[in-house]
């Protein structure tokens, strides 16, 4: 792990693209561009809209998926198979899948809208509904994933909480999230981390669904270091963003635990 971490950052202070046996020491230069460069800043902001997209719904559905499975039964057990499958399957599986239920044409989507009266849409094809897209089959994928994390911490909960506010006359509603909810807090912490790290870094998403189209409306971070490496080839530069995206995950990972991981945390 070490040396590509130590090649990479020495070669973001280069101009090497990738073939010639000559290239130039150019320092900070490449940070420097970073942060003036506007697909580098598009690319970014397309990223924080995923992470908005998926990471909140993945939560919410996960949690309500625990809380529906917990208790043992032949349809809780299939239900948690349904759910934590999608997670199994690979990414290039699941993105081919979802291209062809997002056909505008003969997509099982748009068929659906057709039945409920609806026009069909281009839901790759405009910006407006790309991004949206793309986050759908990653929060089907992912949050059976942090289901089965929630699930094991509902399991480690003392089951004298609940009984103790059956007693008192709280409803099931109010148990869920007076009770499971705060005690699931470590569960919830390392999933949130999680998350962030692996939206972050989506890539084979969009490569196979949208090639960071329509106009750039999905495109980005890894996918812009990836053409700038592969297609450009501009080697020191794309480096230079994967150094950026290091840290930039290194600092959001110490913020979550500084100001939300240990105020989560219980004995």
């Amino acid at each position: 792990m070490l040396y590509p971490v130590v090649s990479a950052t020495w070669t973001s202070l280069t101009d090497w693209n990738g073939i010639s046996d000559h290239y130039d020491v150019v320092g900070l230069q490449n940070y420097l561009d970073l942060v003036r460069d506007p697909d580098v800043l598009r690319a970014t902001a397309n990223t924080c809209l995923y992470v908005v997209l998926t990471l909140p719904a993945s939560l919410v559905l996960a949690f309500g998926a625990a809380l529906l499975v917990e208790r043992a039964s032949v349809v809780s057990t299939v239900l948690r198979l349904a759910f934590a499958v999608p997670f199994v399957v690979s990414i290039p599986v699941v993105s081919v899948v979802w291209v062809w239920l997002f056909d505008p044409h003969f997509g099982l989507v748009n068929y659906g809208l057709d039945v409920a009266g609806l026009g069909p849409q281009n839901w790759l094809g405009e910006p407006s509904t790309a991004m949206a897209a793309v986050a759908v089959p990653s929060i089907w994928r992912q949050f059976g994933y942090f289901m089965l994390i929630l699930l094991a911490g509902i399991k480690g909960i003392d089951p004298a909480y609940h009984e103790a506010a059956r007693i008192d006359g709280a409803s099931y509603r109010q148990r869920a999230l007076r009770i499971t909810l705060p005690l699931l807090g470590p569960q919830l912490f390392f999933c949130l981390v999680l998350g962030v790290v692996d939206a972050f870094q989506v890539f084979a998403q969009v490569d196979l669904m949208t090639q960071g189209g329509p106009l750039g409306s999905t495109d980005v971070v890894v996918y812009e270091l990836y053409q700038q490496a592969f297609t450009y080839f501009h080697i020191g530069y794309a480096c230079a963003m994967a150094v950026a995206l290091m840290l930039v995950l290194g600092l959001a990972t110490y913020a979550q635990q500084r100001w939300i991981g240990d105020r989560l945390a219980y004995r």
